[in-house]
């Protein structure tokens, strides 16, 4: 095997394998190891771990095909020493992998491409399809309320499905919860959804995907099967093994009624949330929230530190009442939108609050209060 490759080009390729690779596999060093592929006008390279895979083509130059695996820390690193435009790599005896770039050469220890995971079957029928830019909306939007405990089974993924758009069109709900907050956000698509019901996308996997899109303006293709999903991007192709667990019924913790609507600048919100924050150094990152008519006075406190207090002007329809929220919680809702205001509906003390952007169908978030002392 020999090929020629643009030193940036190559580079790109190994950036994006490299969350897809055992970092420390203690079983098998080939799942630390990307897979070369060289053949035609194209460089094939694909990194797994069992449950993500990433398959991409890249242009190369390429003098006789071959292949083989080489372990893709070492050969990123390599790549991104060098300094000129042009790498030529050339398989040599037992496994060898020879890396040249002007005046540098580096010789990496490789395995044959037949240790190699072989590829899962890739289905491609019963596709949706879906601009990056929304995708990326939806990911950023929802990720952030997947469980991070990975044994919390029906928590520790996202949740797809089809809904009835504003404009009756199909549109892609994706729905997250840890149990202390919940985020859906949704937009249209075309094609078609298909997805088991007790299947979750995993949380890595979409955090992949999210990675891969940025910047992207094409449109992204995503099919499912009984226990994998599919992503397909201009250049490269995601699958990923799916959780097999029943996601719970969020609908029942969405609030059908409210007591007290407020309407509050967001960025004002956000600023005062992050001086607040300082103090608030409990498990529960608690923070008060007293509204009355026109302010919301947030206060925390740390006993052997300080205490922090800020004053937001609200327009609050309902009567007043004091809150004890997670801090961190609202703060990272308010990140996520990009509405000059935001809409706090809530109930009684200890009822959620719904968290959204004024008349915007397209995401809703829940925050649990806490408990004050």
């Amino acid at each position: 095997m020999e090929f020629v490759i643009a030193r940036d080009t190559f580079l790109h390729a190994l950036s994006r394998v490299s969350g897809f690779v055992e970092k420390k596999s203690q079983n098998s060093t080939v799942l630390s190891s990307v897979l070369l592929q060289a053949d035609g006008a194209s460089l094939r390279y694909t990194g797994t771990d069992k449950t993500l895979t990433l398959l991409g083509n890249v242009p190369a130059n390429v003098v006789r095909a071959g292949d083989i695996a080489v372990d893709a820390g070492y050969l990123l690193n390599t790549v991104k020493s060098l300094s000129g435009d042009t790498v030529t790599c050339v398989l040599l005896d037992q496994q060898r992998l020879e890396v040249r770039c002007g005046n540098s050469n580096f010789r990496l220890v490789g395995q044959p491409a037949a240790e190699f995971p072989v590829t899962p079957p890739l289905d491609q029928s019963r596709a949706l399809t879906i601009p990056a830019a929304a995708l990326a909306r939806l990911l950023d939007q929802t990720l952030f309320s997947v469980a991070s405990d990975d044994n919390r089974y029906g928590l520790n993924g996202a949740h797809f499905e089809q809904v009835s758009g504003p404009d009756g069109g199909p549109w892609l709900r994706v729905v997250a919860t840890d149990g202390n907050r919940l985020s859906w956000s949704q937009a249209p698509f075309s094609g078609e959804l298909a997805i088991g019901r007790k299947s979750l996308v995993p949380r890595k996997g979409l955090a992949e995907v999210r990675r891969l899109i940025e910047g992207t303006k094409a449109d992204v293709e995503i099919a499912f099967g009984e226990r994998a999903a599919v992503v397909r991007l201009e250049d490269c192709t995601i699958h990923m093994r799916l959780l097999e667990a029943d996601f719970p019924d969020y609908r029942q913790v969405l609030p059908s009624t409210f007591k007290r609507r407020a309407n509050v600048d967001r960025l004002e919100l956000q600023e005062a949330l992050k001086r607040v924050l300082i103090f608030a150094q409990d498990s529960s990152r608690s923070v008060k929230c007293a509204l009355s008519e026109d302010t919301l006075t947030l206060t925390s406190r740390k006993l052997d530190a300080g205490e922090s207090k800020e004053e937001v002007r609200l327009d609050l329809h309902g009567e007043p009442i004091t809150m004890g929220f997670n801090g961190r919680f609202l703060q990272e809702v308010l990140t996520v939108l990009d509405s000059a205001r935001v809409v706090l509906e809530l109930g009684d003390t200890l009822s959620p609050c719904l968290v959204k952007s004024p008349d915007s169908p397209d995401a809703l978030f829940v925050v649990m209060p806490v408990r004050l002392d």
